[in-house]
């Protein structure tokens, strides 16, 4: 870690903290929690004067990270810098249903009370990821899920699921209710184990599940490759529409971002954010990463998360979380091969120019 990083944990961090606080909350749910704005973000100059976390906050962001609960143990440079640049944390798959919910009768909740736990000493607001997520290739739905055919005993075991997550997990504010509903390559839901016993409503009846077992908590809907697919984005944007006028409580998107093909056109995000924002809906970058490319360098990479994250806040989102912070881990590695260094911090939680850039763009939002 850079001595200046040190510092800034070891010395400044108490009196650069940036609270996240959640307003006030009605049956609608709560909108994202606002970062309290200091002095501290007006006197940031540059990159080395302050964190991420206090230049975001200055600009009204969530600046967040995906976290492994056993890193936050093991590590401690992992989890000072944790500490020191973000003011919200997703927890990677400590809450994903095959890690809490493994068996009908087994609840496992210690790696991501961990999460939680560390969020709360450190001032970090939390979102929940996921509660619903089956795909073919990379899901978290255990078998004994899969082999429920009955559609009121999945029901119920869907219920049951969502309402005994949200109400241990009382205190995070946001949650991903149900992740990649549609095909990944295509146009219509995917055709899960969800999709096929309880039909397309699946998605509505786990935001209603989900209102009912925690009112106050902003509840989303999460996708990926829309950035990049004309076709699904439209079909993305007809799923949401509908459920806002069938008087489903959504209160959000998540946009992914996982950027393997580089930057998306321009535009794209912003328009997302917009559409969106006009169904009177947050948007929020869930889990963005940019992996090099053989005709990329550090500088082109910046530009890629310059783009994106310029284009999101300046159309109003206000929540932005990377998909791990440092290329020393990340699930690039074992997804598409390692050595393609899609974060922000190198192996040795140096700042790569692409920190540089998001730390800009949050400055010039100031």
């Amino acid at each position: 870690m850079p001595d200046v990083r040190r510092a800034l944990v070891a010395v400044a961090l108490p009196a650069l903290l940036v609270g996240a606080c959640a307003s006030d909350g009605d049956d609608t749910g709560d909108p994202t929690p606002e970062p309290e704005q200091t002095a501290d973000a007006a006197a940031c100059e540059q990159p080395d004067d302050c964190p991420l976390r206090v230049v975001a906050g200055g600009a009204d962001v969530l600046i967040g990270t995906a976290v492994q609960s056993d890193l936050l143990e093991s590590e401690p440079a992992y989890a000072e810098m944790v500490a020191a640049e973000f003011n919200s944390v997703t927890p990677e798959n400590a809450l994903k249903w095959d890690a809490v919910h493994p068996e009908p009768d087994t609840w496992t909740f210690e790696d991501a009370d961990a999460i939680v736990d560390f969020a709360a000493e450190h001032d970090v607001a939390v979102k929940g990821h996921n509660l619903v997520w089956a795909q073919e290739l990379v899901d978290s739905t255990p078998d004994w899920v899969e082999e429920i055919d009955a559609p009121d005993e999945l029901r119920s075991a869907l219920e049951e699921h969502i309402t005994t997550v949200m109400e241990h997990f009382d205190t995070v504010d946001r949650w991903d209710v149900v992740n990649e509903p549609l095909q990944t390559t295509g146009t219509e839901l995917y055709d899960n184990h969800f999709h096929r016993v309880l039909g397309p409503g699946y998605v509505a009846e786990a935001f209603e599940m989900a209102r009912s077992a925690d009112p106050d908590a902003a509840l989303y809907l999460n996708e990926n490759i829309v950035e990049y697919s004309p076709g699904k984005r439209d079909a993305f944007v007809e799923l949401v529409t509908d459920l806002v006028d069938d008087g489903v409580p959504i209160d959000g998107v998540g946009l992914q971002l996982h950027l393997v093909n580089g930057a998306p056109e321009a535009g794209v995000v912003s328009d997302l954010v917009e559409t969106f924002t006009d169904l009177d809906l947050e948007v929020a970058i869930t889990e963005l990463d940019v992996p090099l490319r053989e005709s990329d360098d550090l500088s082109s990479q910046a530009a890629v998360f310059d783009q994106v994250v310029e284009e999101c806040v300046g159309a109003g989102c206000r929540d932005v979380t990377l998909w791990g912070f440092t290329d020393k881990h990340t699930w690039i590695d074992s997804f598409l091969g390692p050595g393609l260094e899609p974060l922000i911090l190198d192996d040795d939680y140096a700042p790569k120019p692409a920190y540089d850039a998001l730390w800009q763009v949050f400055a010039a939002q100031s």
